[in-house]
């Protein structure tokens, strides 16, 4: 049986490629969908007092319009995916609708509003959110150009263009619409404009960190100084708040809704996280967060629950030390893994009912790995040398496995002369090389990729392409003692091949390059943040080399490969993709377990082997285990059936 009698895998496997593409569309759609909601939820909140009055309507066009905004919202909210809390949040959007069909008074208004946000949030998740701490300097030099002539130039909605706009545009001072409104609905307005309102939308004009940091402006003109100031004071003395003030919390909630859920120190926190974003971004902040979730779990556990303790740890490496693993591995990769080891013996020790003293033992040894990645990370960036180095090995180690896996198909089509299959091939890592880019900008746009889903995309990649390559070499060695077969392959070569080899391939070339692109766009992230200006060129310079090395390796692989026999030339790749086969495997579990998704058992003493894909885990090593055992007995099988022929 050879691989051309397998078309319903190919045509399988490229209807997986499609729906994955089309699951990622569908997933940037519904985040809009659900942007488009807070805007609407927030603009009839903050609205309503212009439409009615002690149970009166005091403008017609404003009513109509509260009215088709609730109507919109309850059909909008309707329509979203089906989830745990969805009848909830339907329901209230119902009772919005007829507490504006009432005339309500604008505090049931707002409260009702509140809760809609606030469920939001909760059902679906967060949108979107800046990737970058957003500059609050340019910020005001954008406001100036593009929202004085209504809004006017201290924000009281006083501007000279304003004045006979019907709604009045909006007073950023005015503290009952502050405590109303989310940055994340500052955002959608500033991205979509208002229909039936002077708000335009400025999508078009201005680039997605300028409307972050507009939104981030005007949603802190109503922060008195000494408000901030005392936010600064209650971050700094209070772990539990700063923990609890996270990016996702400060971009979805109201300052309303974080008074609600902690307090009122969180109320002079939301303010000073709007004045000052900047301290959502400082890797100081990862760091306390991790440190403050590995005390949680110590915490939890010896409370005896080992549920929240567990859930705890895993966000304490989640949420955020895996934020700065790939800055921390370009500095020192060798106390990434240590570290990163650290964290999962924290889990393991939890999840294996460990005593109390051992968990806090464990829990120890991980906030000081924390530490000291904390004060490599506080220096003043990479020198020449390691800017170099890092970005060169980066891309140099991420390349080298497509690349060998692409080449050799390649070079296997090129020998035999199978011109469509090797176009086909071509179309595979051409279209990763897109898909990557793809997922870079709705990382930068569209979609958070936590750390969790991160580490599940390289896991899930890892695996799929472990199996497949397995499948292909496998099939490679078996028809290379086939004389008959290899015979056939050079005079027929598109007919052998047949359409299920040719989009099998295709889908080899495509998930290899895919996986690796995404990994090397999450490190190379990483690494700019660590670079300063002085030392931006090396970074240039240490992917141009990497790109003639892999380029040289490529022409080698191409060369060797052209002068090998055919059969002998089979045995060879098909080597390569055995080996290339479980080393995925090893790196796919890894990314799993460090998602959570996969338990961790380390054996000590073992060392990490990340050339090989070897990560010293139980699952891990018994799963390469038994890769290895399958690739010999199926190459000592596939040897004794040549002889016995």
């Amino acid at each position: 049986m050879t691989l051309s009698t397998r078309r319903p895998l190919g045509v399988f496997l490229l209807l997986s490629l499609f729906a994955s593409c089309l699951s990622l569309l569908s997933l940037s759609a519904r985040a809009a969908d659900q942007t488009a909601l807070v805007q609407l939820v927030e603009y009839v909140g903050a609205d309503y007092v212009n439409a009615v009055q002690d149970g009166e309507i005091v403008s017609d066009a404003e009513y109509a319009e509260m009215d088709e905004f609730t109507a919109l919202l309850s059909e909008g909210i309707e329509g979203l995916p089906e989830a745990d809390g969805k009848d909830t949040l339907l329901q209230q959007a119902r009772d919005l609708e007829a507490a504006v069909d009432d005339k309500a008074p604008e505090a049931r208004i707002q409260s009702l509003a509140q809760k809609i946000r606030g469920s939001l949030v909760d059902v679906y998740g967060l949108p979107v959110v800046p990737k970058q701490a957003p500059d609050m300097a340019a910020a005001e030099q954008l406001y100036q150009t593009h929202c004085f002539a209504c809004h006017g130039r201290e924000g009281h909605g006083d501007g000279p263009a304003g004045a006979n706009l019907e709604p009045a545009p909006t007073d950023f001072h005015e503290r009952a619409r502050y405590m109303g409104r989310s940055v994340l609905g500052l955002y959608t307005t500033i991205t979509g404009g208002v229909d039936g309102t002077g708000m335009a939308a400025y999508e078009s004009q201005l680039s997605d960190a300028e409307r972050w940091a507009l939104a981030f402006y005007v949603g802190s003109m109503a922060v008195p100084a000494e408000e901030a100031e005392a936010g600064r004071r209650a971050l700094e003395n209070n772990p539990d708040l700063k923990t609890d003030m996270t990016l996702d919390t400060v971009i979805a909630k109201a300052p309303a809704d974080a008074r609600d859920a902690y307090g009122d120190d969180a109320l002079a926190a939301m303010g000073y996280l709007r004045s000052e974003p900047g301290a959502l971004f400082s890797q100081n902040r990862f760091v306390e967060i991790s440190a403050a979730k590995l005390r949680e779990a110590d915490q939890a556990y010896a409370a005896g629950d080992a549920a929240a303790a567990r859930s705890a740890a895993l966000s304490a490496y989640l949420d955020g030390f895996e934020m700065l693993e790939s800055q921390i591995a370009a500095l020192d990769s060798g106390l990434m893994r240590t570290t990163e080891r650290k964290f999962m013996a924290v889990r393991e020790a939890i999840q294996e009912g460990d005593p109390a003293e051992e968990v806090s033992a464990r829990v120890a040894e991980a906030l000081d790995g924390l530490d000291q990645a904390a004060d490599a990370l506080g220096g003043d960036g990479l020198n020449a040398a390691a800017t170099f180095s890092a970005s060169f090995f980066i891309l140099f180690r991420e390349g080298l496995e497509a690349l060998l896996i692409v080449a050799a198909l390649l070079t296997f089509t090129r020998k035999a002369r199978a011109t469509a299959a090797t176009r086909h091939i071509h179309f595979g890592w051409v279209a990763a090389i897109i898909a990557g880019i793809a997922t870079w900008f709705a990382a930068s746009t569209v979609i958070n990729f936590s750390g969790a889903s991160r580490e599940l995309t390289e896991g899930v990649a890892g695996l799929v392409a472990a199996v497949i390559l397995f499948y292909v070499g496998f099939w490679m060695h078996s028809n290379s003692n086939s004389q008959k077969w290899l015979g056939y392959l050079k005079g027929k070569v598109d007919t052998a091949l047949g359409s299920g080899t040719v989009w099998t391939l295709t889908f080899v070339a495509f998930i290899s390059v895919y996986r690796e692109m995404f990994e090397t766009i999450l490190f190379y992230q990483a690494l700019w943040t660590q670079v300063t200006e002085a030392t931006q060129p090396y970074l240039l310079y240490g992917m141009g080399a990497a790109l003639l090395a892999l380029a040289v390796v490529c022409v080698l692989i191409f060369r060797l490969g052209m002068k090998l026999p055919l059969g002998l030339f089979f045995k060879a790749t098909s080597l390569v993709l055995l080996v290339l086969s479980v080393i995925l495997l090893g790196k796919g579990i890894a990314a799993l377990q460090e998602a959570g998704l996969l338990n961790a058992n380390y054996l000590p003493g073992w060392p990490t082997l990340e050339w090989v894909g070897f990560f010293p885990t139980l699952q891990g090593a018994l799963a390469q285990a038994v890769a290895v055992v399958l690739a010999v007995l199926a190459w000592w099988r596939s040897g004794r059936s040549a002889a016995r022929a």
